[in-house]
Parts: C-alpha cells; sequence; structure tokens
C-alpha cells in the first residue's frame, strides 16, 4: 500500500515525487515521473493475464525494465515509456 505521499508510489523508486499542474492548478503527483507510471500501468496489465509462456516472457521484460528504472540517478533520466501509443 501506497502510503508516502513524498516518494513515487512505484515501490522500488525511492525518488520524491513534484507537483503537477492540472488546469492551472498544483496538485500532487503519486510518481515521480511518467516512467514510473507508466511502468506501473504495465505490471499492472502483465500480472492480470492468465498464465502462459508469453506471460512469463513479458514478466522477464518486467523485470528488466525495473532493474533499469531502479539503476537510475535522475527521475527523468527514462522519458515516458507509452510515449510513441498515446503522445
Amino acid at each position: 500500500m501506497y502510503d508516502n505521499e513524498n516518494v513515487c508510489a512505484r515501490g522500488s523508486c525511492s525518488f520524491h515525487v513534484e507537483l503537477v499542474m492540472v488546469d492551472g492548478t498544483a496538485l500532487p503527483a503519486v510518481y515521480c515521473g511518467d516512467a514510473c507510471a507508466d511502468f506501473a500501468w504495465l505490471k499492472r496489465g502483465v500480472e492480470s493475464l492468465e498464465p502462459s509462456r508469453e506471460k512469463a516472457e513479458a514478466l522477464q521484460n518486467i523485470n528488466a525494465l525495473e532493474r533499469l528504472l531502479n539503476g537510475r540517478t535522475d527521475p527523468f533520466a527514462v522519458g515516458p515509456l507509452l510515449g510513441g501509443l498515446y503522445g
């Protein structure tokens, strides 16, 4: 459960969140940046799949991506993961 509004909600990330502007109002964010938010969305989607070889492969890729995100020294070293899909 996420209970610290100052740190990214992605469990293995320790970067602090920043305020985001929504219609001219500064609101607290849940994730430190787009990459962590996208990662959390992707991971939930993969984990909800029925067991299969494809799911196992996807989980391996998710784990590799998580290691990449955990190795950052700057929260914005990795941009949005889904930018090509909705950007």
